[in-house]
């Protein structure tokens, strides 16, 4: 059975945003967090103290931390495609992204980031030549903290020039071969490029790991614009059963307007119930 998640993005950053936010997602039925680390602390300050305090404060609420997200924000120096010192900056990170996945015990991280796999002018069979070879080294870091990378496919529109389509991403997961190594979707990269999200969800099928719902540029939910029903309904027909993710950002607002944050929270949630996710 499918387990629903909000990510820490929804709120804005702080012990008391953060006790209020974790209560009321224990409330309304969610089960998890998935977690962008620097909204915990800065890379070279996260200490374990402060991951095993998170985790705590999940678990005094029921929640599971899901998943880790946002892994290479504020990593300009890494990239998968670039120079053999970009890509050992990129292997340091996931040894670190490693580590905090451990002590969170999150089983998946997100492999977003287009700015860190540009491809500028290498050629596409290349770059997925050197792609496929140089995420089978990062699955074995994975892998020794015991998550799996999913990797998205991310449209033109945020910036992405390599891996935009699902089917590119599912071509290149076949081709590491590793277990640490999946397919991560998102509703609105996959619309946003032009795809339908139940084929994208269907082509992928076991391969899938993680999923997030999300609206375009991690829009609220109280309108939503997308078909998060009929994406659900493909993840039952692929019998999917990992984290389904609602991936916002916290709402414009007035400063301390704690309110808005958990009303916009709730409407997400209540969408996600209503699509079936």
């Amino acid at each position: 059975m499918r387990r629903l998640a909000v990510s820490n993005l929804a709120w804005r950053a702080g012990p008391a945003m953060q006790a209020r936010a974790l209560a009321s997602l224990a409330r309304q039925g969610a089960a998890g967090v998935e977690v962008a680390p620097t909204r915990i602390a800065d890379w070279d300050a996260i200490t374990p103290q402060h991951l095993v305090a998170f985790r705590a404060a999940c678990r005094a609420e029921g929640l599971a931390v899901s998943s880790l997200q946002a892994i290479f924000h504020l990593c300009p120096e890494a990239a998968l495609l670039g120079s053999a010192a970009a890509f050992a900056a990129m292997q340091e990170q996931v040894r670190r992204i490693a580590g905090i996945a451990a002590s969170l015990g999150a089983g998946v991280a997100v492999f977003g980031a287009p700015q860190r796999r540009l491809r500028g002018a290498m050629a596409p069979p290349l770059a997925m030549q050197l792609a496929a070879d140089r995420l089978r080294l990062l699955a074995e870091l994975a892998y020794s903290g015991g998550v799996v990378l999913g990797i998205e496919p991310v449209p033109a529109s945020y910036g992405a020039d390599f891996l935009n389509h699902a089917h590119e991403v599912i071509d290149l997961v076949r081709r590491v071969d590793h277990p640490a190594v999946r397919v991560h979707l998102d509703t609105a990269c996959i619309t946003l490029a032009g795809d339908d999200p139940a084929r994208a969800i269907m082509a992928a099928g076991s391969l899938l790991a993680h999923y997030h719902m999300a609206e375009p540029r991690l829009g609220g939910f109280l309108e939503p614009a997308l078909d998060h029903a009929g994406a659900a309904r493909a993840l039952d027909a692929v019998g999917y059963a990992g984290w389904v993710v609602l991936e916002m950002l916290a709402p414009a607002s007035e400063a301390g307007d704690d309110e808005a944050e958990l009303g916009a929270i709730a409407a997400a949630l209540a969408c996600a119930r209503s699509a079936g996710a």
